[in-house]
């Protein structure tokens, strides 16, 4: 009766109590505010995308720096960074001169890995995070 007047909800807070605890409040008002600060909170995780490099089997010293530094960058903002490698003509038979570019990557960038280092047709991929 109470609640009715004063146009708020009954709510049972403490079930296990002896009696059991009620309050009186907006439970609309309540369920949206939890909905908001859980959107916030899912704001905050921002993160766990996978941001993709691609390597070849040719590439120089400075330009694997070059792409070092941004991986860094994207696993700095909680990324992951999927490194691939898609070998060529030819240059399939180069198999373990992908895979040692991609360890030489993981270890430039201090990183490890979350997926190892994977052949899918003339495609190697490795998946790296902090």
């Amino acid at each position: 009766m109470l609640a009715y007047e004063k146009d708020l909800d009954l709510v049972e807070v403490g079930s296990n109590a002896n009696p059991p605890v009620c309050r009186l409040f907006d439970y609309g008002k309540y369920i949206y505010e939890k909905e908001k600060q859980a959107q916030k909170q899912r704001g905050k995780q921002r993160g766990g995308e996978t941001k993709e490099i691609q390597l070849g089997v040719n590439i120089d010293k400075h330009d694997l720096e070059t792409k070092v530094k941004k991986a860094n960058k994207f696993l700095n903002e909680n990324n992951n960074v999927r490194i691939s490698i898609r070998l060529k003509g030819r240059q399939n038979i180069f198999a373990n001169r992908a895979r040692e570019v991609i360890e030489e990557f993981r270890n430039l960038t201090q990183s490890r890995f979350d997926q190892h280092i994977k052949r899918q047709g003339s495609r190697f991929s490795a998946i790296l995070k902090r």
